[in-house]
């Protein structure tokens, strides 16, 4: 009977075994990097969208800050002037009195177009924005610009509110006051074309009055202060983050 001999194979040597799991980490490697790619470009085109999105909202910031800037500017001649007139006390004037008291309730406010700003803190985006100087300029837009004019905003309002429900009912008569107001738009206010009476010309009750109507104004004065930093603020922004990210 023949015996055939068993045939060996050859031993692979260590380079082989090294190539081998060289080739295998580079594989998963490059399948990492190719991952973190994808991943780091799709946050990227997020923080764009985010960064675009956050541009047109402080571009409506503007508008609306230099509108109620101007509304503001407005009002505070008409006060002076309205302080004025009651230091006069000439009763042949008393329709322009009530004519400028009539806008001591009204206001155009500040409309904070937060929508992108509250959705990058909402959903722990603002990790996204990757410049630093851009995520600070942007808190700093947020926590300081803004905050200001929205909290001299709030000042503002329960000084108007004192004047609306503690004042107004004291020295103006409330038939006159309506009838200044058009009856096809509200917002529409029309001079008397006669010199309605006041309702009192106490001298005690009209000076405790226009003590409110200068608080009033001096806080009007500040608030147009505070918008005009804002501004500036919001401007500087939209021009750096249009420049750092390539944005016409």
């Amino acid at each position: 009977m023949e015996v055939h001999a068993h045939s060996h194979t050859a031993r692979k040597k260590w380079t082989h075994y090294f190539w081998e799991f060289l080739m295998l980490f580079l594989a998963v490697f490059c399948g990492f990097m190719a991952e973190n790619f994808r991943e780091h470009q799709i946050e990227h085109k997020r923080e764009k969208v985010y960064i675009t999105s956050l541009i047109k909202d402080m571009e409506l910031d503007t508008v609306s800050l230099r509108l109620t800037y101007n509304v503001r500017k407005t009002y505070i001649t008409y006060f002076d002037s309205l302080v004025f007139l009651l230091r006069q006390n000439d009763k042949s004037k008393l329709n322009d009195i009530y004519f400028y008291a009539r806008f001591l309730g009204r206001i155009n406010e500040f409309k904070y177009h937060d929508r992108t700003i509250q959705q990058l803190k909402s959903s722990g985006s603002l990790r996204l924005i990757r410049n630093k100087k851009a995520a600070d300029s942007i808190t700093i837009y947020d926590n300081e610009a803004v905050k200001l004019v929205l909290n001299q905003q709030e000042i503002e309002r329960n000084l108007r509110n004192d004047i609306l429900y503690n004042a107004l009912g004291k020295i103006f008569n409330g038939y006159v006051w309506n009838d200044m107001a058009d009856t096809s738009n509200k917002a529409i206010i029309s001079r008397i074309s006669y010199n309605p009476p006041l309702m009192t010309y106490d001298e005690k009750l009209i000076n405790e009055f226009v003590i409110k109507v200068v608080y009033l104004k001096t806080a009007y004065r500040l608030t147009n202060g505070n918008i005009e930093g804002a501004i500036i603020a919001a401007e500087n922004l939209i021009t750096f983050l249009k420049k750092e990210y390539h944005l016409n």
